[in-house]
């Protein structure tokens, strides 16, 4: 009987211990999922040809110092911005679909006023612009022909379903311009001719002048500080000229012996300074 009364309490320990782990396991919490880490990406490095020869880039540069050439240049993979009648071109008419999409989300009716133009409609648009304003004011507004983001086939001017400012520097200042600034960055857009870039860029404010250069670089530029393109354009020609520092040559199992038996002469040679103290040739 007393063995029989002593294992009573074991086998109620067993039972109680086999009810509670699967109750237990439903009561303890999951295990949260990993954090997804979303590390923003470092742009490829351009090479020199892609900032200053290769015209087919996103990262080209173009303006009165840097025309086009051939002077009647035409991209490619022009094709049209859905809903626009407008053409870009095949990259940046896709991230201009996209941050149209996302502004219509956030009740912000934008459209696409102007992107691709040819050799013949930009001369005719600065001929008519000269006429109307002098030469020198025209070249505050407007680009000669051949010297044209928009010849280029990257650069598109937005603006508001409503009429409202478009074309003009007011643009900024609606909810739609500043949705614009905040929000380019995210779809591969800068906003090429920027309120105190003159000096710079030759031309006066455009809020609604967008041009891509890929989301990688136009986060970069952002976070970079510059100024107007031509700057960061400027910063990434300067990297590719930089002379590269040789990486450093790893030591031999030999070369390593040698250091560090030559360490252990020093240690006994006067003043006796344990020469080898901060060393370590481990690789």
């Amino acid at each position: 009987m007393s063995l029989f009364r002593a294992g009573i309490p074991a086998l109620l320990l067993c039972a109680s211990l086999a009810f509670a782990a699967p109750l237990a396991a439903q009561a303890a919490p999951a295990e949260p999922a990993a954090a997804k880490v979303h590390a923003e990406k470092q742009p490829k490095a351009p090479t020199k040809d892609e900032l200053t020869k290769d015209q087919a880039s996103s990262l080209a540069l173009v303006s009165r110092e840097h025309p086009l050439d051939p002077a009647n240049y035409k991209p490619k993979d022009l094709r049209n911005v859905a809903g626009s009648g407008h053409e870009l071109r095949k990259d940046a008419a896709s991230a201009l679909e996209s941050l149209l999409q996302s502004a219509r989300k956030n009740s912000k009716s934008l459209v696409v006023l102007s992107a691709y133009r040819s050799y013949e409609r930009q001369l005719s648009l600065f001929n008519g612009y000269k006429a109307r304003y002098g030469t020198d004011y025209a070249m505050r507004i407007s680009a000669a022909a051949g010297t044209s983001e928009h010849q280029l086939g990257l650069a598109a001017d937005i603006g508001l379903s409503s009429g409202q400012c478009n074309l003009k520097e007011c643009f900024g200042d609606t909810a739609g311009g500043k949705w614009l600034a905040s929000n380019a960055a995210d779809f591969g857009f800068i906003i090429r001719y920027p309120s105190d870039g003159e000096k710079i860029t030759g031309y006066k404010y455009e809020p609604w002048h967008l041009r891509y250069i890929g989301v990688d670089h136009a986060k970069a530029m952002a976070k970079s500080k510059a100024g107007t393109f031509e700057d960061y354009q400027a910063t990434l020609l300067k990297a590719t000229t930089a002379p590269k520092t040789a990486a450093p040559k790893l030591l031999t199992d030999a070369q390593v012996k040698e250091r560090r038996e030559s360490l252990l002469v020093l240690r006994f040679l006067p003043p006796y300074r344990d020469w080898s103290t901060g060393y370590d040739f481990a690789r």
